[in-house]
């Protein structure tokens, strides 16, 4: 533990620093394609929120994030307070919170809920599902990615409740859409290995389109997304994140990026509504909430490892962030995976290969 907690001490070059794939690896990103659909006209299905999705589907978490993908034909997507979208063969959507949405074809039909259209389970890898009367047909890969707590946060909270993307509807680039046409044909044609495949391909195609939302972002805009390419906020994220555990203090870090503590301080505060040290008091924890979850580390090394002196100040600063003691909740994330191992959730595991 001590030999850890000294190289997590080490101050390395926050140049090298990828602040997306450190906040992935701290997601535990995992994809999977549960259906895949044909609907004939007249159709219309109606999807509810993912946290009641969460407990019907075999996953280990309430986190997750549907999406869809148009392998042909086209339909019309509903959001709440929002205009209709169109998407046509070769689009993508993704849902960051999962809100409830409908999806249908041109002609005018009832909207079914989407359970009463699922088989009883348990089910097979990627379960088939008809739907409509007998006209023009749209074809739709639906999965899931799931995550830890991370994506939820209020720091990134900025995300739109619709990212779509495809040739149509910039920004794509070539491997994105090869990306997406790739997923789509081999949830349609069950090939051997896709299984394998599948959950790769969906945590690609989610990552590089978190990429693209960044990439694109205008100057005006807020949220942890756009503070990593604020040239100020960006540069101190990059040193915190590259060493958590250093005794940083504002001064420290604004004399590291080179502008003056007011303006570091006015830059965090645009951006993530926070002054920088209650930004790494909130990632220190997050770290730590990880750690519970994925070992059985004792407590006071755990401690250690997110910067506190004590228990008993680890517990107080845990249950201030997340609502319960350290304990507490390490007890209920175990038996969240035995009640997700229970529905199947065993086989969409966690990977750390993001």
């Amino acid at each position: 533990m001590t030999e850890t907690q000294s190289f997590l001490s080490e101050t390395p070059d926050a140049a090298s620093a990828d602040l997306l794939s450190d906040l992935l690896g701290h997601m535990h990103l995992s994809g999977a394609v549960l259906f895949s659909t044909e609907f004939h006209e007249p159709w219309g299905l109606v999807s509810p929120a993912a946290c009641e999705l969460s407990r019907i589907l075999p996953f280990r978490t309430e986190h997750i994030i549907p999406f869809h993908i148009v392998a042909e034909g086209g339909c019309w997507l509903e959001l709440r307070d929002r205009e209709p979208v169109w998407l046509q063969a070769g689009d993508a959507v993704l849902l960051p919170y999962g809100d409830v949405h409908v999806l249908h074809g041109r002609e005018a039909a009832a909207n079914v809920p989407a359970g009463q259209l699922l088989p009883p389970q348990p089910w097979p890898a990627i379960v088939r599902v008809r739907h409509g009367g007998d006209g023009g047909c749209t074809r739709i890969v639906c999965g899931f990615v799931q995550c830890d707590e991370m994506l939820f946060h209020p720091l990134l909270r900025h995300l739109p409740v619709l990212m779509h993307v495809g040739p149509g509807h910039a920004p794509v680039d070539e491997w994105l859409a090869g990306t997406l046409r790739h997923t789509a044909r081999e949830a349609l044609r069950a090939d051997p290995g896709g299984r394998s495949m599948l959950p790769r391909l969906t945590e690609l195609m989610f990552v590089e389109i978190l990429r693209q939302h960044m990439q694109a972002l205008s100057a005006d805009e807020v949220g942890w997304f756009a503070a990593v390419n604020d040239p100020v906020v960006g540069a101190a994220l990059k040193w915190l994140h590259a060493a958590p555990l250093d005794d940083w203090n504002v001064d420290r870090l604004a004399r590291r990026v080179g502008v003056s503590r007011t303006a570091l301080a006015a830059r965090f505060k645009h951006f993530l509504d926070m002054p920088p040290m209650h930004y790494l008091t909130h990632w220190r924890l997050q770290r730590a909430a990880q750690h519970l979850k994925a070992s059985d580390a004792p407590m006071k090394g755990i401690a250690d490892l997110a910067g506190y002196e004590s228990e008993a100040a680890f517990s107080r600063a845990f249950k201030r962030h997340f609502g319960v003691p350290p304990a507490d909740w390490r007890r209920r994330q175990l038996q969240e995976r035995v009640a997700a191992a229970g529905r199947g959730g065993a086989d969409y595991a966690p990977r750390r290969a993001l």
